[in-house]
């Protein structure tokens, strides 16, 4: 008689305990130094086990990628690992977080001219990703700076990300209510919120397939959270909306007690249930330095830059400057 072992447990069992395994699982890139979260590398035990047979491997190998979480520190971090992985990798990702740096190109004899783009330009790169749940970092906020035009470079990160693909639930924390409760928008382009995106997604969805937005709030004093829905480190959130700042400034009759809210902000959209959520950019396959290094021949028709030589200039002038630039370059450094 067979000594019992994990390879005479029932093919079905073992399955369950391959999802269990990896589903609790977060593989981080690009998160370095002694503050780095407590989390596993690949060199983990649990990673372990797809070296201890062939069998074991072929078996749990597939679960890996549709269980486990990509955390990025950084695009750059993202591109870099993921366009140099097989397409068989990609469709088969399902968990990603990142912290949502835009990323600039043709940046290595002109560093001070160049084109840097939205975070979700960066998901075009990536035909057949499809996410359930894509958890996105904002990067401009959080640092101790005061530059006013962080907040409505926020505001369209999060717009663009709505407009995109690869996900069918998005969650985007800021940690603060700037970029929609800030009065700097000199050119009024953000509106009520979660009001308007969740129209906005409702239109492109079709309204009866469950398509939503909704924007939750950490308050800094924990008392004013009026319902037991929590975060995963267990502060307590509640149900938010707020008009931009601009308007309240000029209105103040428009402000409500949930105006002057201060906290961490989550924005939580879900795609329709009928939605084509899959990625479907073409981008020839290429890794991320030959993409980076492709003056003139790479960027797609429909993207739009943050900032290419003076298009944007004003909106540098009026502040951040310094600030923004320490970001794009420590974006380009990954």
């Amino acid at each position: 008689m067979a000594t019992p072992n994990f390879l005479t447990i029932p093919v079905e069992l073992r399955e369950l305990i391959y999802v269990f395994l990896f589903s609790s699982y977060t593989i981080v890139h690009g998160l370095r130094g002694p503050s780095k979260p407590a989390q596993e590398s690949t060199s983990s035990p649990r990673a372990a086990l797809l070296l201890t047979c062939r069998q074991i491997h072929a078996e749990a190998w597939r679960h890996l990628p549709l269980n486990a979480t990509l955390h990025f520190r950084s695009t750059e971090d993202l591109l870099r690992t993921l366009l140099s992985v097989d397409q068989s990798v990609i469709t088969r990702l399902r968990h990603i977080r990142v912290r949502a740096f835009p990323f600039p190109l043709y940046a290595n004899d002109k560093p001070e001219y160049y084109p840097t783009y939205y975070f979700a330009n960066a998901l075009s790169l990536l035909p057949g990703l499809c996410l359930d749940e894509l958890e996105v970092d904002d990067c401009w906020h959080g640092y101790g700076q005061g530059d006013g035009w962080r907040d409505v470079t926020t505001y369209m990160d999060i717009e663009a990300l709505l407009k995109s693909d690869a996900w069918k639930r998005l969650t985007y924390i800021t940690p603060c209510t700037d970029f929609i409760a800030s009065g700097y928008d000199h050119r009024r382009k953000r509106q009520q919120q979660p009001e308007t995106w969740d129209a906005l997604l409702k239109e492109r969805d079709g309204e009866a397939f469950g398509a939503s937005v909704q924007m939750r709030i950490v308050p800094t004093k924990q008392a004013e959270a009026r319902d037991e829905e929590r975060t995963e480190d267990g502060r307590k959130m509640q149900e938010w909306s707020a008009r931009p700042g601009h308007e309240i400034i000029q209105n103040w009759r428009l402000a409500t007690p949930e105006q002057s809210l201060k906290g961490e902000v989550r924005i939580i959209a879900t795609r329709g249930k009928r939605a084509r959520a899959v990625q479907l950019g073409m981008q020839e396959k290429k890794s991320w330095k030959e993409l980076k290094e492709q003056e003139g021949g790479f960027v797609r028709e429909d993207w739009s830059p943050y900032f290419h030589d003076m298009a944007d200039a004003m909106g540098w002038v009026y502040g951040g400057w310094a600030r923004r630039m320490q970001l794009a370059n420590q974006a380009m450094k990954g």
